[in-house]
């Protein structure tokens, strides 16, 4: 009787035991323990690495292999292929391939169109930025010959980087990309933005999009050690054509946000839909677009302003739209539908908030498999909000405004408050935290516990509890984002992140952090952009894989995009793709004689080309376990 009683006792916990989440957890399929995937913003590859020179043995495209420009930055023997020129819309539909005409003589002045004033906290509009000269050649300019990399002072202008803008820019291929900066002048952020917002007469844009920092002559020195000593890819795309919003939505779900009432497709209000087309007596204003205008497009109807054009280019190559039938898409950015405690925001037409989504994100599929996971969002936790620089002086601009005569605890309560609230607005980049956009997530207490901040990061790092998967978003000014922020910033939040990790050597020896961006930013770039759908592709960005099983001085050349990223989880951790129609289904490339563009269009890769999985490896040159397992990597075709 005891030995049987015994027995159903150990029975019992076995399966208690075997019905933990440790225990079914999906294992990784490569040596890869440990994923962390950083995303800065806005800037493409060109703007980065066009300058770099890549260790012996390997071969880039940038502006300096192509002769565009020379070691010091001045124009190449090639600076013919960059150069800009006017274009022509003759008709008063949008077109996403406007006629060529003449070249600048000179590069428009560039502006400092967001550019944050310190002192005021208020944006800069768009007036000449005097440190850069009014006669600048009509194509990529060094940035820091006049503005020096790493300075108090070295934010810049802020291009326009919207939607129907880059399909323009790029003609869906780039294989012209003479009409960045016409298409940036005339536009900018388009109709329908308010008194504030850009005219026909003031597009608020100049040239600073055609900016590059040069690597040969001492910028960026982080990025560039980082490449010299892992993996670099220069044929990895943003997802999608245009801004911030859109690209971290795909980052969390290859996919794209779509407008709904109550889980249910629906029409946004008119003053929410974009119209690309020109206004009257305009050379290529857009009629309604904008951050307080037009973001959804319904790409099923080619009878949409500025669908039928892009439809046109897709039939062309043989291209599904991946558009529902009457289905309205976010191209642009609108925030979030909660707030960081889980409350829905308040949605309306001048709102300008997408709804809650019901779209698949990398999350659920992980939770799926009980496979750990985080999206670590700046600004989250209590800890990045008041230790932040700007902390202080917030509060202390708060406490003047507030009423002396509030008795208290009332008014150190209220000062609190406003200041916390006002700095967090700073901190916290909201449309990079698309998992917030999950009506799932957020609305499953288990889901939206992996919803964290900075502070939680690093605590995870430092207890080496990180989880599986681990999505990372910087504070937005040390984002990298031009006008508020600089490259340096994130590159430097970038050097401190990788030697928390490598601090820890266990962790370390089985981790990937994965360095990226949203988007190009709107910034001229010269790589082939494949056409997967109406969304995209979009321009280069830069991207690299730090990690012991990194390809060491690497360059990559097969084709990815933000997908490629989710194609490697899955494939690490054997997971589906997320739904039917996410990119994530899409086949790896077969690369023939065009070697950046694949041959079995449309193709993106999982980025196992930049790892080197086929033997041991140092960790910072300390042999390994030898006990740990060979592992040999195949592609999926």
């Amino acid at each position: 009787m005891n030995d049987k009683f015994n027995f159903s006792s150990v029975a019992l916990g076995i399966a208690l035991a075997l019905s933990s989440s440790s225990v079914f957890a999906a294992k990784p399929s490569t040596p890869i323990e440990h994923v962390i995937v950083v995303i800065g913003e806005n800037v493409t590859f060109d703007t980065l690495y066009g300058a770099y020179q890549p260790p012996q043995g390997q071969t880039i495209k940038n502006l300096l292999s192509q002769g565009i420009i020379n070691i010091d930055g001045t124009p190449g023997p090639h600076y013919a292929k960059a150069l800009q020129r006017q274009g022509q819309n003759p008709t008063d539909k949008y077109s996403a391939k406007p006629l060529l005409d003449a070249a600048y003589d000179v590069l428009p002045q560039p502006l400092q169109i967001g550019i944050l004033d310190p002192s005021t906290f208020q944006f800069l509009s768009g007036t000449p930025d005097t440190r850069f000269p009014a006669d600048l050649p009509a194509g990529p300019f060094q940035i820091t010959k006049y503005v020096p990399y790493g300075s108090a002072n070295s934010a810049t202008g802020d291009p326009v980087h919207r939607f129907f803008q880059m399909w323009q820019q790029t003609g869906g291929n780039n294989h012209d990309h003479s009409l960045f900066t016409w298409v940036a002048t005339t536009v900018g952020t388009g109709g329908g933005n308010g008194s504030n917002g850009p005219t026909p007469d003031n597009t608020q844009q100049g040239g600073e999009l055609m900016g590059f920092f040069n690597m040969s002559q001492g910028d960026a020195p982080i990025f560039k050690q980082l490449a010299n000593e892992y993996a670099l890819s220069d044929n990895f795309h943003q997802s999608i054509m245009g801004g911030t919003g859109a690209n971290f939505f795909s980052i969390a779900t290859a996919d794209v946000a779509v407008f709904n009432n109550a889980g249910l497709l629906a029409t946004p209000p008119s003053n929410q839909i974009e119209n690309p087309n020109p206004l009257a007596a305009t050379e290529n204003f857009y009629t309604q677009d904008g951050y307080a205008g037009g973001s959804y497009v319904n790409c099923s109807d080619a009878n949409q302003p500025g669908v039928a054009s892009i439809l046109s280019i897709l039939k062309n190559n043989h291209r599904s739209s991946n558009c529902a039938k009457g289905a309205y898409y976010l191209v642009n950015n609108y925030d979030v539908p909660y707030n960081v405690d889980g409350t829905a925001k308040e949605l309306a037409a001048n709102k300008f908030i997408y709804p809650p989504q019901s779209v698949p994100t990398i999350g659920e599929s992980l939770s799926a498999k009980n496979v750990s996971w985080k999206w670590y969002t700046a600004g989250r936790d209590a800890g990045d909000v008041v230790n932040d620089e700007l902390y202080p002086l917030i509060k202390s601009i708060v406490n003047a405004q507030v009423p002396a005569a509030i008795p208290e605890p009332n008014r150190t309560q209220i000062v609190n408050a406003q200041a916390y609230a006002s700095t967090q607005t700073v901190v916290y980049n909201s449309i990079g935290d698309p998992i917030n956009a999950s009506a799932k997530v957020v609305n499953t207490p288990n889901l939206r516990n992996h919803l964290k901040g900075m502070e939680t990061f690093l605590n995870d790092v430092s207890n080496e509890t990180l989880p599986a998967v681990s999505f990372v978003v910087p504070k937005n000014l040390i984002s990298g984002h031009p006008g508020y922020s600089a490259p340096v910033r994130y590159e430097m939040f970038i050097n401190d992140l990788i030697a928390k990790v490598k601090s820890k050597p266990e962790l370390w020896a089985n981790t990937a952090i994965i360095i990226t961006t949203d988007e190009g930013g709107g910034y001229f770039d010269t790589g082939s952009i494949q056409n997967l759908d109406f969304f995209g592709d979009g321009p280069r960005i830069p991207f690299l894989v730090v990690s012991p099983y990194a390809k060491k001085g690497h360059v990559d050349h097969v084709y990815q995009d933000h997908a490629s990223i989710l194609k490697f989880i899955e494939y690490n951790w054997k997971l589906k793709p997320l739904s039917s129609r996410s990119r994530d289904n899409l086949p790896n490339p077969v690369h023939d004689k065009h070697l950046y563009v694949p041959a079995n269009q449309p193709a993106i890769g999982n980025l196992t080309s930049m790892f080197d999985f086929s033997g041991e490896h140092d960790a910072d040159d300390e042999e390994k376990d030898s006990t740990k397992l060979k592992f040999q990597h195949s592609h999926k075709d």
